[in-house]
């Protein structure tokens, strides 16, 4: 009987423990968010990731995905570009489509210039003012496979 009541004890512990155990306690730090894994700048502003199909010749030939953010050092604007933030998403994934539809040649490497003036001049008409810089962090172009 001891050992069985034994064994109900240590039953009993393990329960309890294993939630304190998955939750890591109080030692450990959050996971840090997108921001904080790409700057420690208060100024940036990150975007979600655009991706944009690349037409040619009337079929799908691949997708251009680019990963972005805004630099606005001015307070007041980054508090507009926040507060404009699904319009901002919109035009920047306008922006995207365009150059993929307009600019882009499949089976070459995007160019960062074009994209970049392209999604700076859609965040300058959203925000209405300039001021928040257009950063690319990353492009890449996934061709499609037959």
């Amino acid at each position: 009987m001891p050992i069985l009541r034994r064994g109900l004890v240590l039953a009993a512990l393990a329960a309890f423990a294993a939630p304190a155990a998955a939750s890591g306690g109080s030692s450990q730090q959050a996971p840090a968010t997108r921001q904080e894994r790409l700057t420690s700048a208060v100024t940036y502003v990150p975007m979600p990731t655009i991706s944009a199909g690349v037409l040619q010749r009337n079929s799908t030939s691949g997708t251009i995905v680019v990963d972005m953010g805004l630099d606005v050092p001015d307070a007041a604007l980054r508090r507009r570009a926040a507060l404009n933030g699904p319009r901002l998403n919109d035009a920047l994934r306008t922006a995207i489509s365009t150059y993929a539809i307009t600019y882009y040649r499949d089976r070459t490497a995007p160019d960062p210039v074009v994209l970049t003036r392209i999604a700076q001049q859609a965040v300058d008409r959203v925000l209405g003012a300039p001021g928040a810089r257009a950063l690319l962090a990353n492009i890449i172009y996934q061709r499609r496979t037959s």
